[in-house]
């Protein structure tokens, strides 16, 4: 990776502003075998390195790691606050609750997912997020270089839209790794009453949707109130607290299976398919900028001196 890096780096700022001097690069690299992909990874290393362009590569990937560091955090406090507001005082209305913990992580999933689509854009407001952090974070000559020679090799490797998926993942993750703490630490210091509200639905509708919700969650050992407790939450009448620790442990169950899981095999599912794409990286001699170096990395003929 760092070394396609490093190359694509070189490519843009020969492009930007002409060709270096590369004469004893060009000679480190003839010492390799003859494949033009390992010359022309050899000469960009040797410029690297001797042009002070490795440490500003170094320095760039650390200041984007400590953005998206700061990124997650600030995800895993807004769960947090989430999970606080949404218990409130005391009263828990469990369709509010569900919407306020899993609404927008559903909408964003469903986005994500059909980001996919041929035609739809890439990019998304915790990369443009994460891309400002690090523009502040990072300052300097080639700073800008650096973000535009990796943004590019993802491009090139078609990996960008798994590089923006690991973003959203991961905070979504922090996330709901700030807001189940804290919602089983405030469960276990207070008394809530869960109940659900409404005007137009009928009971048996909350019913359905408490069996289909807590389906899943029930295999993993979280329990769900009856029928008749079900029924019974649509009532002025507290219920027994057996019932509200049912109710507890049925909203953790919903937030641990339909929010951390899929958030967790999708933030898998995208490290696996970005190291994958990473991994398969080549140069395209093809490219502007390479194209001149065959002839110079790969000579067709060579003087050999006076026999």
């Amino acid at each position: 990776m760092l070394q396609h890096w490093q190359a694509e780096a070189v490519r843009l700022r020969e492009a930007h502003w002409g060709p270096l001097e590369d004469r004893a690069a060009c000679q480190a690299a003839l010492r390799l075998p003859a494949d033009l992909q390992d010359r022309i990874l050899a000469r960009a290393a040797w410029l690297a390195e001797h042009g002070e362009l490795h440490d500003r590569l170094v320095q760039w990937s650390v200041g984007a790691r400590w953005a998206l560091a700061a990124l997650w955090l600030c995800a895993c406090l807004a769960g947090i606050g989430t999970a606080a507001a949404v218990l409130g005082q005391g009263q828990v209305n469990l369709a509010l609750a569900l919407l306020g913990l899993l609404g927008l992580h559903a909408l964003t999933f469903l986005i994500w997912l059909a980001s996919w689509l041929p035609g739809l854009p890439d990019s998304t407001a915790l990369s443009r997020l994460w891309l400002w952090l690090t523009r502040r974070l990072v300052r300097g000559p080639d700073a800008a270089l650096a973000a535009q020679a990796f943004l590019s090799l993802l491009g090139r490797a078609r990996a960008w839209k798994t590089a923006i998926g690991l973003i959203s993942h991961g905070a979504w993750t922090a996330a709901f790794l700030g807001a189940l703490p804290t919602l089983l630490l405030l469960l276990s210091a207070r008394r809530y009453t869960f109940h659900w509200e409404t005007t137009l639905l009928s009971p048996d509708a909350f019913v359905g949707a408490t069996r289909a919700l807590g389906a899943l969650p029930g295999l993993l050992g979280f329990p769900a109130p009856g029928d008749a407790q079900i029924a019974a939450s649509l009532g002025p009448q507290p219920l027994a607290a057996g019932v509200q620790a049912d109710w507890s442990l049925w909203l953790i169950g919903c937030v641990v299976v339909w929010g951390l899981l899929p958030r967790l095999l999708a933030l898998f599912a995208c490290v696996v398919h970005l190291r994958q794409r990473l991994a398969g990286l080549t140069v395209d001699p093809g490219l502007p900028g390479w194209l001149d170096l065959r002839e110079r990395l790969l000579p067709t003929h060579a003087n050999l001196g006076i026999d």
